[in-house]
């Protein structure tokens, strides 16, 4: 079965540099899903656990086969091409009525990625509605300029630093993009985004790919990805296997590398 976007949905992103609500997994799925990552939150504990969520498919076989599935990675495939990689990933948990919040930024600011050939998925774990601070975009963003960020470091920002677009921007055009349970928005590196704060009375789980097509590079900085799609012939990033044991040795310490890798990259200017 292809689960490629279709002519208007492509169209649809190219306009707008997001697209959303697509769906990917079943009730059942998703619950499995959640569950998996609440069992891996509880087993190592929370201190933890916000260190080895960062490219957690690296460490669990339930999460490898996430971010491989063809529910996701065909859709990207539809923005990017044959061969694509998934360069990281993480999670954006927002506890009910935490306060946090994700500000107006530009992932392609600070990722070190070039061309700006890379598609972030935001799949929904939980239901995301619009009391659960879901994405907000602001469409057609991704034509315009990069803006320049300030690092905050706020506590209650759930970005690494709190990085947030100087400009005055116009938001009367805005748009919220709430999520089902299981369903997934795409959207462009250079979009403008971020988030408001969960005001309900659950977790707002939001798992995080960010994909490139093969021959995008790695500017600041020796990286690593993951092969999903095709084949990669220009060897840009040091390709990673999948995980054979959950949290297994060579497991952790191929995940160690590689976070290490990405929290230098994603903190140098």
């Amino acid at each position: 079965m292809s689960h490629s976007l279709t002519p208007t949905q492509k169209a649809e992103f190219e306009r707008d540099g997001y697209l959303s609500a697509l769906p990917v997994f079943g009730l059942k799925e998703v619950q499995e899903l959640r569950q998996s990552f609440e069992n891996f939150e509880q087993r190592v504990g929370r201190e933890r656990s916000l260190v080895q969520r960062t490219d957690l498919h690296l460490l669990e076989r339930w999460a490898w086969q996430a971010v491989t599935d063809p529910r996701i990675v065909q859709p990207v495939c539809s923005l990017l091409g044959p061969d694509v990689l998934l360069w990281s990933t993480n999670w954006f948990i927002k506890e009910p009525r935490d306060g946090k919040f994700v500000s107006l930024h530009q992932d392609a600011n600070y990722w070190g990625l070039l061309p700006h050939d890379v598609v972030t998925a935001w799949v929904a774990l939980s239901d995301a509605g619009p009391q659960t601070g879901p994405m907000q975009f602001l469409p057609g963003s991704h034509r315009g300029q990069l803006f320049d960020q300030t690092n905050t470091y706020d506590k209650t920002n759930l970005l690494s630093r709190g990085q947030t677009i100087v400009a005055d921007l116009d938001l009367s055009h805005a748009a919220l993009a709430p999520l089902k349970a299981g369903e997934m928005s795409l959207h462009h590196v250079r979009t403008i985004h971020g988030s408001r704060p969960n005001e309900t009375d659950d977790r707002r789980i939001g798992m995080v790919l960010r994909y490139c097509a093969t021959h995008v590079r790695q500017t600041k900085a020796p990286d690593t990805a993951v092969l999903v799609a095709g084949s990669d012939t220009y060897h840009h990033f040091e390709l990673l296997p999948a995980p054979v044991t959950d949290d297994g040795e060579a497991e952790r310490a191929r995940h160690a590398d590689a976070v290490q890798r990405m929290g230098k990259i994603i903190m140098q200017d």
